[in-house]
């Protein structure tokens, strides 16, 4: 589909629309998928669900902007009004389908941003790279590699069932 024309059908849609970016390799993607199945059953006279396969879509994927997947887009009106990255509990997904169906801005999403997740992996990765080729103290290669995870591990389902299982509760996954 051309985003051209995704677009026009975001506008006319009548009612609002969670679109699920999401690829077939993607492991998240397909734990998230029948949850999203789900949700979006449980509110199927109130919400629309598309579902957009990256790789097929690749043009369409870039127009909207999506560097992660899964990506969730929330649209209302024709406009976006929330984008989710990563994998979603059942919970977080009733939550946004709630907000969708009560006309509300749905809770921001917990996170890094995006300008500190780039600047600790670059910053990571610079300091590993001088440390690696200049023969400065190895603990430096170690600090490198912890700033780098710093950037993404909120995206790790194994650091996120890790700390799950630390605090006592089940993981994302299970939920």
């Amino acid at each position: 589909m051309k985003p051209a024309e995704f677009q026009a059908r975001v506008q006319t849609n009548a009612r609002p629309i969670v679109v699920d970016v999401w690829a077939p390799w993607c492991g998240p993607c397909r734990t998230l998928s029948p949850r999203l199945d789900q949700v979006g059953e449980e509110y199927a006279t109130q919400v629309d669900v598309w579902k957009i396969n990256a790789d097929a879509e690749p043009e369409l994927v870039r127009s909207l902007g999506v560097r992660g997947i899964p990506t969730l887009i929330l649209y209302r009106q024709g406009e976006e009004v929330a984008r989710r990255t990563g994998l979603q509990s059942v919970e977080a997904l009733h939550q946004l389908f709630d907000a969708l169906v009560l006309d509300v801005a749905p809770a921001p999403q917990a996170g890094l941003s995006d300008a500190t997740r780039w600047l600790r992996l670059l910053s990571g990765a610079a300091l590993w790279a001088v440390a690696a080729f200049s023969g400065w103290p190895p603990v430096l290669l170690i600090v490198g590699a912890v700033i780098i995870f710093s950037g993404i591990y909120d995206r790790c389902p194994l650091w996120q069932a890790f700390t799950a299982r630390l605090r006592g509760s089940p993981p994302a996954a299970a939920q």
